[in-house]
């Protein structure tokens, strides 16, 4: 029995270590394993396949059963599977044809459905396997995240006003539409420049890839 349990848990850490080699190296190898043991020993999975490992991990780390981790674990981990997601994850097809180089401001934009917008307390994009947890302080994080044509995974810095006009774009709206909005929530700020530098951002959106253009 000893050496079924063994080879579980060994399996079941290399999967984990490949997923989050950044969350490992940060607690170091007495507190991954403690924590591996206890995601074995604690957590119910919901899903029977071994490739959804990744996001049983995730819930594990939500819940109240996993030892005590850093508070930026969690958001760590998250931004570490999301290349993975969205690797796995399906294109499908826009309702409507689509134009790649069609107007931005006076059409409805197609968001890519494979970009992701995050948002995190932590900087978690600029933690690197060799930081010192201690070092790790909060700082509200904007992220934007897609897979590109060539199904290469790509992230960008963002903020809240790009998220926000993403959201208002995938609501149906022209890039004018969208921009006459930010513009009403943004009290401070002219009409004019929030379309002047909206449309800037368009431009560089569509560029990455994470708009795929105007219907």
């Amino acid at each position: 029995m000893q050496v079924y349990e063994d080879l579980i848990r060994n399996n079941v850490e290399r999967f984990l270590a490949g997923a989050f080699p950044k969350a490992k190296k940060l607690l170091g190898d007495p507190h991954w394993d403690a924590l591996v043991r206890a995601f074995l020993e604690r957590h119910g999975s919901e899903s029977p396949y071994f490739r959804d490992i990744g996001e049983e991990f995730l819930a594990f780390l939500q819940g109240d059963a996993a030892p005590e981790v850093p508070d930026f674990l969690l958001e760590l981990c998250h931004y570490e599977r999301v290349p993975t997601v969205l690797r796995r994850a399906e294109a499908h097809s826009p309702a409507e044809p689509i134009d790649p180089q069609g107007d931005l401001i006076a059409h409805p934009v197609a968001v890519s459905p494979l970009a992701r917008p995050l948002s995190y307390r932590y900087p978690v994009h600029q933690i690197r396997a060799e930081s010192r947890a201690d070092d790790v302080q909060p700082k509200p994080t904007w992220l934007i995240a897609w897979r590109r044509a060539d199904d290469s995974v790509g992230t960008m810095a963002s903020n809240a006003l790009t998220h926000r006009l993403l959201e208002l774009l995938r609501d149906g709206h022209t890039g004018h539409q969208a921009l006459d909005q930010l513009a009403k929530e943004l009290p401070n700020a002219t009409k004019a420049r929030v379309h002047q530098e909206g449309a800037a951002i368009l431009s560089r959106l569509r560029d990455a890839g994470v708009l795929l253009g105007a219907s």
